[in-house]
């Protein structure tokens, strides 16, 4: 096999969809998004709203999440009351 022959094939755009290559990374930054969750769920219990947002936001921005603006509000307030958080 040539260089250039090994070279096309270990490209991921080349010889894999896109959405094969793309699955893993997306369950990956799901299953990361989870732990924090919980972890914020414990850890900022009954501390004010404000907090707990500022807290959210720059936890999920590093793992690339994106939440709409009332997922992230309700995230907040069940976060901020105790209850148990999950992803929509």
């Amino acid at each position: 096999m040539s260089t250039t022959t090994q070279m096309t094939a270990l490209r991921p755009g080349r010889g894999a969809p896109r959405a094969i290559v793309a699955r893993p990374v997306h369950q990956q930054r799901r299953g990361d998004t989870r732990v924090v969750l919980r972890a914020l769920a414990r850890n900022q219990q009954g501390r004010p709203t404000a907090q707990v947002q500022r807290m959210l936001w720059n936890c999920l921005i590093p793992l690339g999440v994106r939440l709409l603006s009332a997922t992230r509000r309700k995230l907040v307030v069940d976060i901020t009351a105790g209850c148990s958080v999950e992803l929509p």
